[in-house]
């Protein structure tokens, strides 16, 4: 591929392609800051089963996904994560304990306040000159009605949890995900008022987000 292809979707703020992000990332220009959620490789360990006699069910999202169906089965390799990290002068990585990442003690921490989930919490590494930084909210707040979001994909992040992270890049003004998922990155980005770009390879998520995205309105349920 020499040149980019036509955005799946785009608008003043946001543009998204429908594509292996290992095809995008040489041809965009260098980007304020890269925030994302890469596959882990733990996806095999749990099978469709599990996901909708349990979290398919707890998020109304069953219908999703077929039963026995695997997701998140292959990790991303040192030499891609790489690319990904310096298409941004800030990277902000989630799952980032799970690869060879340098040392840093930017790291950022989600506390999800409770006790049944597979994690009680997940980590980021970044290259932010900052602390180590929680995410947590009450238990009131963790159980309510809108933060009980209706997932659309089996990884979706909260969209406070990534605007939070936004927070941490105040003069970043355009943001890309090349591992966008349904686009909770993009809608954050959106949100904040900030520009961003969005890379996935499934269409059916593809489609979730620019549906999401086309709203252009505050989407914090999802």
């Amino acid at each position: 591929m020499t040149e980019l292809p036509t955005p799946y979707y785009q608008d003043d703020a946001v543009t998204l392609y429908c594509a292996d992000c290992r095809d995008i990332l040489p041809l965009l220009p260098k980007v304020d800051l890269v925030l994302t959620d890469p596959p882990y490789g733990i996806g095999g360990k749990w099978s469709k089963a599990s996901v909708c006699g349990w979290k398919g069910f707890k998020n109304g999202s069953s219908r999703l996904w077929s039963k026995g169906e695997t997701w998140d089965d292959s990790t991303v390799d040192g030499p891609l994560i790489e690319s990904v990290i310096s298409s941004g002068k800030w990277a902000i990585i989630w799952g980032g304990n799970y690869y060879g990442l340098p040392p840093g003690r930017g790291w950022l921490v989600w506390d999800k306040v409770q006790e049944f989930s597979s994690a009680e919490g997940e980590l980021a590494w970044s290259n932010l000159d900052i602390p180590l930084r929680f995410f947590r909210m009450s238990r009131v707040e963790a159980y309510s009605p809108r933060m009980a979001y209706q997932k659309t994909h089996p990884t979706e992040k909260p969209c406070e949890l990534m605007q939070w992270c936004l927070g941490f890049a105040p003069d970043a003004r355009t943001i890309l995900d090349p591992f966008m998922g349904s686009g909770t990155t993009l809608v954050a980005a959106k949100n904040l008022g900030r520009k961003s770009i969005g890379i996935e390879i499934e269409e059916r998520y593809c489609e979730i987000a620019a549906q999401r995205l086309s709203q252009g309105v505050l989407d914090l349920s999802a």
